[in-house]
This record gives structure tokens, C-alpha cells and sequence, in this order.
């Protein structure tokens, strides 16, 4: 029987950690955090993210890394059925294993509020030359909003945000894949009901001690900034941006037309602590 991979797609700063943690809780499962980076050449700085000392990673490296997902299986418990990878890289990576029919795939789009990446990436750790974003939207999406185009760094961000979703969405449907949607808002509102209802799409039953993901031990990356949850035993719903996000720049997130259209296109809407699925129902159905 084939083991599965599910990928976690998303934008930075989503809380893809977060969510594999919890569906890599199961006694069946595991979390094994952005195996992209073990292309990275050894000794290269990780800022975000740091891999956890463990022996099922060693000497997978750029030479044999096709063989990624494999190498771990065969390293681990052979109960685990399904290995959770947060890679989010679409080019060079997710897509490198689509064709792949050595191990079942799932895919799933974690999308987090427009307004909190907004805030995010205008933090000063999380800025990048608004210029090159620019140039990138033009580039990739020619009929891209003037707003984006000629506007100040907030419409810029916005609409980066609007661009790299879309991305994902493309991708699902493009390769017909068995993809599932879930938000940033809905998994830390009711972190019980979406991993018990992901856990049944990905084919194992919710058991209540995923909660509690930190009692379990993880190889993989772990999010640096985020330690203090798991030595607090907590789980943590980050509305910063409620707070540190110009009003202005709120409302104009809500009020944008192409994000509505994209929004209503997967069933999702604004609420005052984010995106919330207004229906249970899958947005990406498995094509046939």
C-alpha cells in the first residue's frame, strides 16, 4: 500500500507549521517541515526556520533529494502512513513530484487573511524591495489592477498576496489534483473540527491528542519564533494585524474588487479575525 505526502501550499507567514504540527500529531502521520531545504547548500543560514537534530535527515542533500520522501519513509516506524510536507514551493519543488506515482498526494491550499500578510511583509524582517514585487506582478500577470502597478507599498503587497494565491489555485487545477482548502482563521477558531475534518480527507481518523502537538516529537523544521507556544503548551491566534495594520489600508483590502471575486471563486469571505469558509463543502473537488 502507498504512503502519502500531503504538501501544504501557501504564501509565507500562513502558519503552515501550525497546521502540519497538528495533522503530524497522528500516531500515523508525521511532520517534516520545509524538506525543500535540504537543496540548500550545507552551512547556509536558515532565518525563518531551523531543522531539528534527528538521523532520518542526514545525508539527504541536492544529490538525492527526488528520492526525498523515500529516504525518510524508510527511515522511520513503518506505521506512519503519511508524511506532511510545508515546502510551499511551487517551481523546483511541489511540482517536481506531481508526476510521482511512488506515493499517494494531497494538496492542501492554507490561506491566511490578506490584511495580516500585508502587515507581515511590511514588518521590517519581512520586507522586500517593493520594486521587485512590482516588477514580478507585471511580469506574471499582465492585466494586473494599475493600483498594483503604480501604488503606494500597501496596494503593492495586496495584490502580491492576490497573485501568489491564484498561483496555487491555477496549479490545483491545471494538474487535477486532490486538493482541500482551509484558512488561517477557521484552523485557530476551531482547530478541533478542521483537523478532524482534514484528517477524514486525508483518509485517518481525528484523535484528540493532535491538539496538543508539542507532547509529540518532531524531526523536520520548526518555526524559531514560535518555540515559546510549544514550551507554553498553547495555541495562539496571531490578529496582530487588527492592531499594526493602518485602518485605511484594512479597509481597502475588503473593499478590493478582483480580491472579492477571487474569494467568492473558493468560498470564502472577511470576517473581523479573518477569511472564513462560508460553506463545508471543498472548493477543489477531485477531477476526474
Amino acid at each position: 500500500m502507498k504512503k502519502t505526502i500531503v504538501h501544504v501550499l501557501s504564501t509565507s507567514y500562513a502558519g503552515s507549521h501550525y497546521l502540519s504540527l497538528l495533522l503530524g500529531s497522528h500516531s500515523k502521520t508525521l511532520h517534516a517541515g520545509e524538506l525543500f531545504q535540504l537543496k540548500r547548500e550545507k552551512g547556509m543560514m536558515l532565518k525563518e526556520v531551523y531543522f531539528t537534530s534527528s538521523p532520518v535527515l542526514e545525508g539527504i542533500d541536492s544529490h538525492n533529494i527526488r528520492d526525498v520522501y523515500d529516504i525518510i519513509l524508510s527511515r522511520i516506524d513503518p506505521h506512519i502512513e503519511v508524511l506532511v510536507d510545508t515546502s510551499k514551493v511551487l517551481r523546483g519543488w511541489t511540482e517536481m513530484f506531481v508526476r510521482d506515482d511512488r506515493h499517494e498526494h494531497k494538496y492542501l491550499h492554507l490561506i491566511r487573511d490578506p490584511r495580516a500578510l500585508v502587515r507581515r511583509w511590511m514588518a521590517p524582517q519581512g520586507r522586500t524591495n517593493p520594486w521587485r514585487i512590482r516588477w514580478k506582478l507585471l511580469r506574471c500577470w499582465p492585466q494586473v489592477p494599475a493600483r498594483a502597478a503604480f501604488g503606494d507599498v500597501e496596494s503593492i503587497l495586496m495584490y502580491r498576496w492576490l497573485q501568489q494565491n491564484r498561483t496555487i489555485t491555477r496549479f490545483i487545477a491545471q494538474h487535477r489534483l486532490d486538493a482541500n482548502l482551509v484558512t488561517y482563521r477557521d484552523l485557530a477558531k476551531d482547530t478541533a473540527g478542521e483537523v478532524r475534518r482534514l484528517m477524514e480527507w486525508i483518509g485517518l481518523s481525528f484523535e484528540p491528542v493532535q491538539l496538543e502537538y508539542w507532547d509529540r516529537e518532531h524531526i523536520g523544521t520548526q518555526k524559531r519564533k514560535y518555540d515559546w507556544v510549544k514550551e507554553q503548551k498553547t495555541h495562539y491566534f496571531d490578529l496582530r494585524w487588527k492592531t499594526e495594520l493602518p485602518q485605511e489600508a484594512q479597509e481597502r483590502i475588503v473593499a478590493d474588487r478582483w480580491i472579492n471575486a477571487y474569494l467568492n471563486e473558493l468560498g470564502l469571505t472577511f470576517t473581523e479575525e479573518g477569511l472564513m469558509a462560508t460553506s463545508s463543502c471543498n472548493p477543489y473537488v477531485p477531477r476526474t
